[in-house]
């Protein structure tokens, strides 16, 4: 029973993991766009 439990948390946590990454580049990104409009520069 352990080891099912401990494996379908492994498997879960995964996404979790996954989407704060994803919410951290996004945010990380809007920040630099934001950041390059108020200079008038272009992010690329």
């Amino acid at each position: 029973m352990d080891n099912v439990f401990i494996y379908g948390l492994y498997i879960l946590i995964w996404p979790a993991i996954t989407l704060g990454v994803l919410i951290l580049i996004c945010t990380a990104t809007y920040r630099d766009l934001k950041k390059a409009r108020r200079n008038n520069k272009h992010i690329v």
